[in-house]
C-alpha cells in the first residue's frame, strides 16, 4: 500500500533551535490525518543546504533518492515537503530535472506551502502547475545566490582582516586553544599534551604507543566532558593523528571556502602565519612529519611498493632495535624475528621470512639478534662525529625548490600575459590560457610537495647530532630497567631508523649495514667505512673492527667459488673499485 514520506530539510543549525521542524512535520502530520494515509517522518536533513545539491549527495534525500531508483518505493507514494525549495535550491534546471525524475517514477510530489500535487497522471492533462513550479524554484535559486554572494564577501573581509591580524575567523579553535576578551589563550593543560606527542613521535613512538600510554596513565581526551555527563571513551590513534597533522600546532591557519562536512572546502590564498599561539615551533613539526614519513611504505602509480616503511607494531619490551630494516640480501625480503628461548641456551634470531615460509628463497642462515645489535652499535660510535658535515639543508633538495619556483613564476607570467586576448573570444588564445593554467596548477603542486621534503630536511637534526644521540641512548641503556629502558630503546631504535637505510642479511657475504646519510657529504668523511655509489656501509660479522679484519679478502674469495650473477652487486663493486675504503 503506498505510504507518505514526510522530508524536512533546513540548512543552518541555528533553524533546530526555532520552529522549523515543528512546522513542518506537524503539517505532514495534518495532511496525512486528513488522507488516512500512513506517515513515514524519518526523512530528516538537519543542517544542510540544497543552494549546491549538497543534500542530494548525502543525508536522508540520497537515501529516499535511492530506494526510488531501486523500485523500493512503491509507486502512487507520496514526498511531501513544505515547498519545492526543500527539495532543492540549485539552478532551475538542475532543480526541475530533480522533480521530474521523481514525477516519472511513480512518486506524487505535494508541496503543503501552496497545497500543489505534482503526479504523473495531473502533469499529463494539465502542465500549467509546471509553470508554477517553475517560477518557485527560480525564485528559491536567486535567494540563495544573493545571499550566498553576500556572505562570500562578508568572508572575504574577515579573511582581509585575520591576515592583516586584526581579527578572528571564526569562534572555532583547535582543541588547545580558548578565547578570552576576544584573544586567543593557550590552555595550558591541553598543551603539556599536545608536546608530549610530538616529542613522542619524534622518539619513535607510533600513534598505537601514544595512544595506550595516555589512556593507562588516565589522561583526559580533549572531548571529554568536565561535567562527566557523558562517560570519555579514552583516546583514539585518530586524535592523535589530528594533532600530529595540524598545522595549527605552530600557528599557521589556512583560510578556505566551502564546507569540510561535505568535502567541498578549499584553501583560498596563502596560509596566514603566527595566526594561533604556538605549540610547538615549525622546525618541530616538521621533525615529527619526518619521522612519520619514515614510518609509511611508498607506492608508485601502479599500487606497487617502491619502498617499504620502517614502521609496525611494536612488542612490549621492544624486542628489537633494527624493526623495519632487515633485509633477506638473496630475495630482497624481510627478516623476521624467531624465538629459540631464553640465554643461554636460547636466543633471539633473525631469519629470512621466505626461506621459513619455503617460498623459493635458499638462505636459511640464522643470525643472533643481540650480536648484530651490538655489533652495529659499536660501529656507529667508531665514526667520528666531527668529521661528518651538519647543518646546510641537502643542495639537491634546495636547487629543486629552486627550480620549480622559477618554473612557476614563468608559467604564471605567460598565463596572465594571454588573459587580455582571452577577454576577445579568441579561441587559440582560450585554449593556450586552459592549458597554461593547467601548467600553474600542476607546478604549484610539484612545488608544495618539494618545499615540504625541504622543510623537513632542514628540521633534520644531522648526522652527526644522530650519531651523538645514538651513542648516548646506547650508554644509558645499560644502565636503566623496566619501562625506563623500553622507552629508551624505542628512542634509539627511531635513531637507528633514520641513520640506517638497510640491514642486508648474505648466507656468504654476511651481514652488512647500509648507512643513509645527507646526499651531499662525500662518503671519505666518515671514517671505519666503505663507500660506494654514495652508499655508506658497516660490515656487522665481526666484534673487534668496524669492518672486519680482512674484508675485502673475504669479498673476493667468496667471488671466485660463485658466477657474479649470484655475487651481490653492492660486493662486485666493492670488489672493482678496491673496496673504496676510507
Amino acid at each position: 500500500m503506498p505510504k507518505a514520506y514526510s522530508y524536512v530539510r533546513f540548512s543552518s543549525p541555528e533553524q533546530a533551535r526555532g520552529d522549523s521542524l515543528r512546522r513542518q512535520t506537524a503539517k505532514a502530520e495534518e495532511w496525512c490525518a486528513k488522507r488516512g494515509i500512513v506517515l513515514d517522518d524519518t526523512l530528516r536533513d538537519l543542517g544542510i543546504s540544497a543552494y549546491r545539491g549538497a543534500n542530494r549527495d548525502v543525508g536522508a534525500l540520497r537515501s529516499f533518492l535511492e530506494e526510488v531508483e531501486r523500485g523500493k518505493v512503491e509507486s502512487g507514494s507520496f514526498l511531501i515537503v513544505e515547498s519545492l525549495d526543500r527539495l532543492s535550491r540549485e539552478a532551475v534546471l538542475d532543480a526541475a530535472a530533480r522533480l521530474f525524475d521523481l514525477i516519472r517514477a511513480g512518486v506524487v510530489v505535494v508541496t503543503l506551502s501552496d497545497g500543489q500535487e505534482y503526479s504523473a497522471d495531473r502533469l499529463r492533462n494539465d502542465w500549467t502547475p509546471l509553470i508554477v513550479s517553475i517560477a518557485i524554484m527560480a525564485r528559491a535559486h536567486e535567494e540563495s545566490r544573493v545571499k550566498g554572494e553576500r556572505v562570500g564577501e562578508a568572508w572575504a573581509k574577515k579573511r582581509e582582516r585575520a591576515r592583516a591580524g586584526t581579527h578572528l575567523m571564526t569562534r572555532r579553535t583547535p582543541e588547545w586553544i580558548a578565547i578570552e576578551d576576544g584573544k586567543f589563550v593557550l590552555r595550558e593543560d591541553r598543551v603539556d599534551i599536545v608536546r608530549r606527542v610530538f616529542q613522542m613521535t619524534i622518539e619513535g613512538h607510533g600513534r598505537r604507543t601514544i595512544v595506550s600510554r595516555l589512556n593507562q596513565e588516565g589522561v583526559p581526551t580533549f572531548r571529554a566532558d568536565e561535567n562527566r555527563k557523558v562517560k570519555p571513551t579514552g583516546w583514539q590513534t585518530s586524535s592523535v593523528a589530528k594533532i600530529l597533522n595540524s598545522r595549527a600546532t605552530f600557528g599557521e591557519f589556512q583560510p578556505g571556502t566551502g564546507s569540510t562536512k561535505y568535502r567541498t572546502h578549499k584553501p583560498d590564498g596563502p596560509p596566514v602565519k603566527d595566526y594561533y599561539p604556538a605549540v610547538i615551533d615549525e622546525k618541530k613539526f616538521d621533525e615529527a612529519q619526518g619521522v612519520i614519513a619514515s614510518r609509511r611504505s611508498e607506492r608508485d602509480e601502479n599500487g606497487v611498493v617502491i619502498r617499504r616503511g620502517k614502521g609496525g607494531r611494536r612488542g612490549y619490551g621492544l624486542a628489537h632495535l633494527l624493526i623495519g630494516l632487515g633485509r633477506c640480501d638473496r630475495c630482497h625480503g624481510p627478516m623476521h624475528i624467531i624465538n629459540k628461548g631464553k640465554p643461554p641456551k636460547g636466543a633471539l634470531y633473525f631469519e629470512c621470512s621466505t626461506a621459513r615460509r619455503k617460498a623459493g628463497c635458499d638462505n636459511a642462515n640464522r643470525w643472533r639478534v643481540d650480536d648484530i645489535e651490538r655489533r652495529l652499535l659499536k660501529h656507529l660510535s667508531y665514526i667520528d662525529a666531527d668529521a661528518v658535515l651538519e647543518g646546510a639543508a641537502p643542495s639537491g633538495d634546495a636547487q629543486r625548490v629552486a627550480g620549480l619556483r622559477a618554473r612557476l613564476a614563468d608559467a604564471e607570467r605567460q598565463r596572465d600575459a594571454i588573459l587580455r586576448v582571452v577577454a576577445t573570444g579568441d579561441e587559440a588564445a582560450v585554449a593556450m590560457f586552459d592549458r597554461l593554467a593547467g601548467e600553474v596548477k600542476e607546478a604549484a603542486a610539484e612545488l608544495a610537495k618539494a618545499e615540504a621534503v625541504l622543510a623537513r630536511a632542514v628540521a633534520d637534526p644531522g648526522l652527526k647530532a644522530r650519531l651523538a644521540e645514538a651513542v648516548d641512548l646506547n650508554r644509558a641503556m645499560g644502565e636503566a630497567e623496566g619501562e625506563e629502558r623500553t622507552a629508551i630503546r624505542t628512542r634509539l631504535a627511531e635513531q637507528l631508523r633514520q641513520l640506517v637505510e638497510a640491514v642486508n642479511f648474505h648466507p656468504e657475504i654476511g651481514v652488512s649495514a647500509k648507512l643513509n646519510p645527507r646526499p651531499d657529504v662525500p662518503a671519505d668523511r666518515v671514517p671505519y667505512t666503505y663507500g660506494y655509489g654514495g652508499r655508506w656501509t658497516l660490515a656487522l660479522d665481526w666484534d673487534s673492527e668496524p669492518h672486519g679484519p680482512d674484508l675485502m679478502e673475504d669479498i673476493a674469495e667468496v667471488a671466485e667459488s660463485y658466477s657474479s650473477k649470484t655475487v651481490p652487486a653492492f660486493a662486485r663493486k666493492a670488489i672493482e673499485s678496491g673496496g673504496g675504503a676510507s
